[in-house]
């Protein structure tokens, strides 16, 4: 038996519509995977500057250092002023390795009040002028629930 031309075409229909409704991904899928590639730009964009970054300052136990004023660098997202009102209980005494500590963490702790996630470090500088510099490294935003 010969196949007809309606029944060949209806044959070619329903393997191409079959065809095509395996291929389509969901919307959800091809957000997450937009997101994700996002994601991944964002970092790969970071990481080259991250690299250019002077290194981590060696804090021990016998690190003392007092700073009149404070240096930021790589804020964008809060104000110098901003940052300079969060280090001031730290502004002219005696700071130990615990009290950089909290400094940096106090940093940190302002950006992610406003939302933000970044990395607060002392680098490497010379420790005996009146000024203490940070460097703050700041990325993207987290996701928030439902996004």
């Amino acid at each position: 038996m010969r196949p007809t031309p309606l029944t060949l075409a209806a044959l070619a229909l329903l393997l191409g519509a079959n065809l095509w409704a395996q291929t389509m991904p969901d919307a959800g899928a091809l957000m997450r995977q937009s997101e994700q590639m996002f994601k991944q730009s964002q970092q790969q964009r970071i990481q080259p500057q991250r690299a250019s970054l002077p290194p981590e300052m060696a804090v021990n136990d016998t690190t003392v250092v007092t700073a009149q004023r404070f240096k930021f660098n790589g804020n964008q997202l809060l104000t110098t002023g901003q940052l300079q009102a969060v280090a001031l209980p730290f502004a002219n005494r005696p700071l130990k390795q615990q009290d950089l500590q909290q400094l940096t963490h106090a940093v940190s702790e302002a950006y992610r009040q406003a939302g933000w996630l970044v990395q607060a470090y002392i680098p490497r500088q010379t420790l005996t002028g009146v000024e203490l510099t940070l460097q703050v490294i700041e990325s993207i935003p987290p996701s928030k629930p439902g996004q």
